[in-house]
């Protein structure tokens, strides 16, 4: 069965889109560097099929989290994970996939929009 989180990235993009992603964003909250390892669990938008991975998040901010994985993940992708803390109560974060890109040979990160109803990254 192929699954459509392996067919997420097209296999080249525009120069436009490119020089796109190379523009500083602005953004409303700031970002902090958090590396831990992490379970992500996927829901698929269009089959409904959920699946398990493991990654490591990237950073964090009140409104988002990235996390490395090792799979396209196609954008619109429901994505609920327990993330370790500091504080030793794991942070669960849970929203949806603003944008997949490849990074390594084999890795890919997830700009992930965390839900406004899930309990602040930062709180």
């Amino acid at each position: 069965m192929l699954s459509s989180f392996a067919a997420a990235q097209p296999a080249h993009q525009s120069a436009k889109s490119v020089a796109a992603e190379a523009k500083p964003q602005e953004r409303n909250d700031p970002r902090v560097p958090y590396r831990v390892p992490c379970r992500v669990r996927l829901v698929d938008p269009s089959t409904g099929e959920i699946r398990t991975v493991v990654g490591e998040t990237v950073n964090l901010s009140a409104g988002g989290v990235a996390i490395h994985v090792s799979l396209a993940v196609p954008v619109g992708t429901w994505v609920e994970t327990l993330v370790p803390h500091a504080s030793g109560d794991p942070l669960f974060l849970c929203g949806t996939v603003v944008h997949c890109r490849r990074t390594l040979a084999a890795n890919y990160e997830l700009g992930i929009s965390v839900s406004r109803d899930a309990p602040s990254a930062l709180s």
